[in-house]
C-alpha cells in the first residue's frame, strides 16, 4: 500500500471525528511519510511500520468517544452528553403503546409455552423413576397408573423408563436452547426499537 492508498484509507475510516481533528490527524501521517521518504524508506515499508490504518482509526475513535463520555455533565438528574444522539418523544410514545398492546401479549404468551416445555420435559423424566421403581419391584404404586404389561414383562418396563429419561432430557435441552434464542431475538428487539426512536 503507497502513501495516497494508505492515507486517502484512514482519511475515510476517521469521517466520524470533527473535521478539525481529522485535518490534524492526517496532517501528522502526511509529515510520518515524507520524513520517512527523505530518510530512503520505500511507502510500502513506511505504510507496514505504523500499522493497519483500521488500528490506528480506531484508536482514535475510541478515544474520542471516552473524551465525549468523559464530559458529560449532569444537570437536574438528567444527564446531557455531547454526542448528537436525539430522542424523538411521538415514535417513542407510538413504540410504547404498540409494544404494550400488541407485542407484550404474545410475549409473554410465549415465555409461558416455553416454561410449560421445560415443566413437561422434567415431569417427562421424574415419571422414567416411577416407571423404573414400579417394573423393578413389581409393585403398583399409590396414586400413580402404570400400564399392568410393565408388572407382567419388567424389560418392558425398563426399556420404557429410559425411553421416558432421554425423551424427557431432549425435550429440557432444547427448550434451554430455545430460550437463549429467544433471549437473542428480545435483545435485536430491544436494539431495534432504540434504533427508530433515537434521531
Amino acid at each position: 500500500m503507497n502513501k495516497d492508498e494508505y492515507l486517502k484509507k484512514l482519511d475515510k475510516l476517521l469521517t466520524n471525528l470533527p473535521y478539525d481533528e481529522r485535518r490534524d490527524i492526517m496532517y501528522d501521517y502526511e509529515e510520518h511519510f515524507n520524513s520517512a521518504i527523505q530518510d530512503g524508506k520505500s511507502q510500502e515499508e513506511i505504510a507496514k511500520e505504523l500499522g493497519k490504518p483500521e488500528r490506528i482509526a480506531l484508536s482514535y475513535i475510541n478515544k474520542n468517544d471516552y473524551n465525549n463520555n468523559n464530559n458529560s455533565s449532569t444537570v437536574n438528574n438528567h444527564v446531557v452528553s455531547n454526542n448528537k444522539t436525539r430522542i424523538s418523544i411521538p415514535l417513542l410514545i407510538i413504540m410504547l403503546f404498540f409494544n404494550i398492546v400488541f407485542v407484550a401479549g404474545i410475549y409473554i404468551g410465549i415465555w409461558g409455552v416455553l416454561f410449560g416445555f421445560i415443566t413437561s420435559g422434567i415431569a417427562i423424566a421424574v415419571s422414567s423413576i416411577v416407571v423404573l421403581f414400579a417394573s423393578v419391584f413389581s409393585l403398583p404404586l399409590m396414586y400413580v397408573s402404570v400400564p399392568f404389561s410393565i408388572y407382567t414383562y419388567p424389560l418392558l418396563g425398563v426399556l420404557s423408563s429410559v425411553f421416558l429419561l432421554s425423551l424427557g432430557v431432549l425435550i429440557t435441552i432444547g427448550t434451554f436452547y430455545l430460550i437463549k434464542g429467544y433471549i437473542h431475538l428480545t435483545i435485536k428487539y430491544i436494539n431495534w426499537n432504540k434504533n427508530i426512536v433515537r434521531r
